[in-house]
């Protein structure tokens, strides 16, 4: 009988063990799902930012100093030309370039061209984790002539930078690969052009 009595013990033991270390094991699960659910919140918190913003005429001007992040040029270029080219003023492609002795760029009439616009992002716009993100960055456009209001251009990348300090990009407007073209004596103007940052 006694004998009996110590195997029951026994079992009830193991049993409170086995159902204590299985209490255990899901409330250490548990916790893990909330860092987890916690993780992805702080990840939510992230958010469009606006790093640049201005007309072609304050584009013409716009400078972000080494290093910084923000618009570098703006071009008219000839449509069917290559996006993800370094582009440069005077590049056979370039049709015209918003520099500050040239705000008003000269096209001619039934060209067709599309709008590139070249940034720079930094680590700090674009950069988690030692990965680049370029769909971190975004241009957007209005251009009330062509019935854009903020709309979002489409993206190349030209350069990683091997040093990891920026991410060079074209972003640019191409009117479906047909390009935009302007009748004789016809003026446009583009309105406002935003450079933003996701962070």
């Amino acid at each position: 009988m006694k004998n009996q009595k110590n195997i029951e013990k026994k079992r009830r033991r193991k049993t409170m063990l086995f159902v204590s270390a299985l209490v255990i094991g899901i409330m250490f699960s548990y916790v893990t799902f909330w860092q987890n659910v916690n993780v992805v919140q702080d990840e939510d918190t992230r958010s469009w930012h606006v790093v640049w913003e201005g007309s072609l005429v304050d584009a013409a001007e716009a400078n972000p100093g080494a290093g910084a992040g923000g618009i570098l040029e703006v071009f008219i270029y000839a449509t069917g030309g290559t996006y993800t080219a370094n582009l440069t003023e005077g590049d056979a492609d370039t049709l015209g370039w918003a520099s500050a002795d040239a705000i008003e760029i000269d096209v001619a009439h039934s060209t067709a061209f599309d709008v590139v616009v070249k940034v720079r992002g930094n680590a700090t716009q674009c950069k988690r984790d030692a990965v680049w993100f370029n769909t971190d960055l975004r241009v957007r456009i209005t251009w009330s002539d062509e019935s854009l209001s903020d709309e979002v251009c489409e993206m190349a990348e030209i350069e990683n930078n091997t040093a990891n300090t920026y991410l060079w990009l074209n972003f640019y407007i191409d009117n479906s690969d047909s390009g935009y073209t302007l009748s004789k004596a016809q003026t446009t103007e583009i309105e406002n052009i935003k450079f933003e940052a996701y962070y």
